[in-house]
């Protein structure tokens, strides 16, 4: 028999838009309040009046390319920065709208009050909902089916998160999901690693369709290769037709159309902050100001990037290519600084003027590390048939610590989907990543190893359930 699937419960996202609206406007009106009193003059009011059905529009835009409307529980910290550079960029487009319509008629002091009461009230209506979304979302009781390598990195990441969303009840290992029926009993759903056979995929997807169960595919190359395969057909036999992953030339040409006139831009509007960066790092460590290094671009062909110089020189001289650690002794206290604000990588306008990269896309890896990777997962070339990025997908939904195979997952997504609307929603949200504290911390294995002692405690313990959340 059929069960009625269990659905997830979460606050209507078009209820959560509503709130967004209303205490960005209640955050314009308590900064008059506070600049004039009850008495608004006649003649500043009116352009908030006229600007309000602009604004609502670009406060919906705006939230929704942020990712403010996505489902995640990966901590309220990320909704925090994300909603102070929605309110920042609502204030710029504000005083721009307000300057184009009345000439400053609405006056900035209400614009920095504004923004400051927008702030605090929509990261307060942001909580209610990220804790209300908790609580109706509850604590889904789950198993892993995988690899013990598999389950090991993929509870360490559950480690990461918010406790009480989601558990792991059970391991169950290749070789003994014989009856996942009977397997899955008293459990939400079921996490599939992707070393798992497609004929145990096909299984545990019929067991969980059939009794309502949750399932999620940790997907591989395949899984992302077909992501958008478009449905076909050859005379009467259905087919998915997978096209060529590479961008078109009328997307390369807009894609490079678009990346020169924002580097320019860019480079005019930073030079007096690349400037001042240049002026700390020679000024507080000996050695030169930038640091390039050979990296793989396009088609497998090595460039040097631009960096401003974050750690000692010779870093590398004793222990060769080392990946950066969350507390290496290399980095110098600027260096820090530049790391955590990205700083570090304003130079790398002047190599997307020299077209060996663009803003958007995967991020270019050393040689060294690039063989390592092909040599564990060959598709790992396919990222190079795009030009790398200064940022992209896997830097905005993944951490520094992300392992290089989950990172490949996220790249080639992108490469699969690419389009300007999604380039558009990177850059957005790479804002708030830059602003997050741990946007820039070095490589760790602390959760890793959590994970590997919470998944053998789970294995040794077959009657009491793991708290593992």
């Amino acid at each position: 028999m059929i069960k009625k699937p269990k659905t997830l419960q979460y606050i209507p996202r078009w209820l959560v838009a509503i709130g967004d609206i209303i205490f960005i406007c209640a955050g314009f009106l308590l900064g008059f309040v506070f600049r004039f009193g009850l008495n608004v003059p006649e003649k500043n009011f009116q352009p908030f009046m006229e600007t309000l059905p602009w604004l609502s529009v670009v406060v919906l835009i705006l939230f929704a390319g942020l990712g403010l409307y996505e489902y995640r529980f990966n901590g309220f910290l990320p909704v925090i920065w994300s909603v102070i550079t929605a309110v920042v960029i609502t204030a710029v487009f504000t005083a721009a709208i307000t300057f184009w319509l009345r000439e400053f008629a609405f006056p900035r002091s209400v614009l920095v009050l504004g923004a400051v009461c927008q702030a605090v009230l929509v990261i307060a209506w942001r909580g209610l909902v990220w804790y209300g979304d908790r609580w109706l979302h509850g604590r889904r009781r789950l198993a892993v089916i995988g690899n013990i390598n598999d389950i090991e990195a993929i509870a360490g990441k559950l480690l990461e998160m918010p406790r009480n969303v989601y558990t792991i009840e059970k391991v169950i290992q290749p070789g003994d999901a014989a009856d996942i029926k009977k397997q899955l009993q008293g459990l939400d759903g079921v996490i599939v690693a992707p070393s798992v056979t497609r004929d145990l995929k096909s299984r545990v997807l019929a067991a969980c369709l059939e009794s309502g169960r949750e399932v999620y595919f940790v997907p591989d190359l395949y899984d992302v290769m077909v992501s958008s395969a478009r449905v076909g057909q050859i005379d009467d036999l259905p087919v998915l037709q997978v096209q060529d992953i590479r961008l078109s030339a009328f997307q390369a040409a807009t894609k490079r159309a678009i990346d020169l006139l924002v580097a320019v831009i860019g480079l005019v509007i930073s030079s007096p902050l690349m400037l001042l960066c240049a002026l700390l790092v020679a000024a507080t460590s000996r050695g030169p100001v930038f640091y390039t290094q050979r990296r793989v671009g396009q088609y497998g062909k090595v460039f040097r990037i631009y960096k401003f110089r974050t750690m000692v020189p010779d870093a590398e001289k004793m222990t060769g290519p080392v990946l950066a650690t969350e507390r290496d002794p290399r980095i110098t206290k600027v260096g820090r600084i530049l790391r955590a604000t990205r700083l570090d990588e304003l130079p790398q306008l002047f190599n997307i003027l020299k077209g060996e990269m663009s803003f958007v896309g995967p991020r270019p890896e050393r040689p060294f590390f690039v063989e390592q990777f092909e040599n564990s997962n060959p598709a790992y070339w396919y990222r190079y048939l795009v030009k790398p990025g200064i940022t992209g997908l896997a830097q905005v939904y993944g951490k520094y610590t992300t392992s290089a195979e989950d990172k490949l997952r996220y790249d080639l997504y992108y490469i699969r989907n690419y389009s300007l609307l999604l380039d558009l929603k990177i850059i957005l949200q790479t804002i708030p990543v830059v602003l997050s504290p741990s946007a820039s911390r070095g490589w760790r294995e602390n959760n890793e190893q959590n994970g590997r002692q919470a998944i053998h405690l789970l294995l040794n313990e077959t009657k009491q359930p793991s708290n593992l959340s």
